[in-house]
């Protein structure tokens, strides 16, 4: 289920505002690298916190220490591209069914054994045969028949034609050395090595002396100390106690409390990083299957008043797409307003003007309950009754078959690189179908996806994916916000990289 969980939630952090009207506290200011001290961080963590490799996102503080402790080939950069790692290169060939992954020469297991090809086969082997919760991104790799041409490139054949590997890679698939025998111990590459580990607790790492990539950027800390908070508000008061440095994702309410609070720095990713509050309504269930219903739900919601009073004025409004910011993502669709009346018409040509709804919902996070408490007072309006479900936040992802198959619900999607999103979330072969959207024209539009090996090509087909999922699809995005964190103004360089919830230390410094 954690595998679940993290891909519906699964750029450098600025210590500033992103643009716009979204209050920040004041930032620190800029300041060169600096080596040496200790950060100590706090992060959302639980009874299910794990120190395997393969069950790194059980929890937001699993994921940070992964991210240390191991390089990926790939990751996603500032701009929600692919940024290279341990790999030199990873192409494809002409029509996508095989791939190429070609080594950097340097860099080394904390081992001293270089990384090669035989590393990033068993990683990804051991990742499957062991159905990890990242598992379900390597299905489509034929990894029978993958193999090593040399120590430095490994050839990956595809089962079907697959256009973008490449930011398959980046999902937190972290490689491990072929010589590891406890995936508890798991030996990695990167910046930090373990020194102390307590599930529930924290760990204390240490700055790798000899980590390949240091002539470039980080570590420049000598130890990180990540610690398990798993309330906000506590992470909060610890931070402002001096207990610790940085506290990751704090509440909406907490930042708009310390906005003016010079004694810390409001984090904020960049705007494509932000996450997308709404509801899924599955298509493909009564009253949805009906596209005037969904299409009176998209209007009888007012998204300035969700960005001014849910997002407390730190977000922005959204129009029904995934993947505003991004790369690919078609902006020149016209925004949605509220509008009962219209909303009003279209219930009554479908005959169902007295339409009641139950809404699945939750306080699992901020934004949730709150979006869905004001929704249901938006639709009013509209002559739209709707109760909600209020699931404890415990069990809101507890059974995937309730989770992924609610008719409507509360939805708090994190973003990634839009191909994946689309192939994760329509279509017949969807990992995550919330939405129920599946048929024909739809699978022929993720097919074409599927196939596109460039730039010029994802951007057609994610264009008309999102033209027909503008007017038929069953996604209600009201408002977008970012996931803030805070820190004193010594903290520098604490970067998400595509994950605002569990960033990356490696280049981060205290100055």
């Amino acid at each position: 289920m954690a595998g679940v969980a993290a891909a519906a939630a699964l750029p450098g952090l600025a210590a500033c505002n992103s643009g716009g009207s979204t209050p920040a506290a004041a930032p620190s200011a800029s300041a060169a690298p600096k080596k040496g001290g200790r950060m100590r961080a706090a992060f959302i963590g639980g009874s299910n916190e794990s120190g395997n490799i393969l069950q790194n996102t059980n929890t937001a503080i699993d994921y940070v220490r992964t991210r240390v402790l191991f390089d990926s080939l790939v990751e996603i950069d500032t701009a929600g591209k692919p940024s290279y790692v341990l790999a030199e290169s990873i192409e494809p060939n002409a029509d996508g069914t095989q791939w190429t992954v070609r080594l950097r020469n340097g860099p080394r297991f904390t081992n001293g054994k270089p990384v090669t090809a035989d590393d990033v086969l068993h990683t990804l082997r051991t990742h499957v045969s062991n159905k990890s919760s990242v598992a379900p991104l390597l299905m489509d790799i034929d990894l029978a028949n993958a193999k090593k041409q040399d120590d430095r490139t490994v050839i990956l054949p595809t089962r079907r034609p697959h256009g973008f590997l490449d930011l398959m890679l980046s999902q937190g698939i972290f490689i491990f050395s072929k010589d590891t025998t406890d995936l508890n111990k798991a030996i990695g590459s990167g910046p930090f090595t373990l020194a102390q580990y307590k599930a529930g607790q924290g760990a204390l790492l240490k700055r790798n002396p000899d980590y390949w990539r240091s002539d470039v950027g980080g570590p420049y800390l000598d130890e990180l100390e990540l610690l398990t908070i798993t309330d906000a508000d506590a992470r909060m008061n610890a931070l402002k106690a001096g207990q610790i440095d940085y506290a990751g994702s704090i509440s909406l309410t907490a930042a708009r409390a310390e906005r003016d609070n010079q004694a810390l720095q409001l984090i904020i990713p960049p705007k494509w990083e932000w996450a997308n509050f709404g509801a899924a309504m599955k298509r493909n269930k009564a009253p949805f299957k009906d596209p005037r219903v969904a299409q009176a739900l998209r209007l009888a919601v007012d998204r300035e008043v969700m960005v001014r009073n849910v997002t407390l004025g730190f977000g922005e409004v959204g129009n029904d797409l995934l993947g505003k910011h991004l790369p690919y993502y078609l902006d020149d669709l016209p925004q949605r307003q509220y509008d009962p009346e219209r909303a009003k018409s279209l219930l009554a040509e479908a005959g169902m003007s007295d339409l009641k709804l139950t809404l699945r919902t939750s306080d699992y996070e901020y934004g949730l309950l709150e979006g869905a408490a004001a929704f249901a007072e938006h639709a009013r309006k509209a002559g739209i009754t709707i109760n909600l479900d209020k699931v404890p936040a415990a069990d809101f992802f507890a059974d995937p078959k309730v989770f992924v198959g609610a008719p409507f619900q509360s939805a708090n999607r994190k973003p990634r690189p839009l191909p994946l999103d689309v192939m994760f979330f329509y279509g017949s072969d969807a990992l995550l179908p919330f939405t129920g959207v599946a048929n024909p024209q739809v699978d022929g539009l993720t097919a074409r996806l599927r196939t596109a090996v460039n730039d010029e090509q994802r951007r057609a087909a994610v264009g008309d994916l999102h033209r027909y999922l503008y007017e038929e699809g069953g996604d209600l995005v009201w408002a977008r916000a970012p996931i803030v964190s805070a820190g004193t103004p010594k903290v520098h360089n604490v970067q998400s990289l595509g994950y605002p919830s569990f960033p990356s230390f490696r280049d981060a410094f205290l100055a």
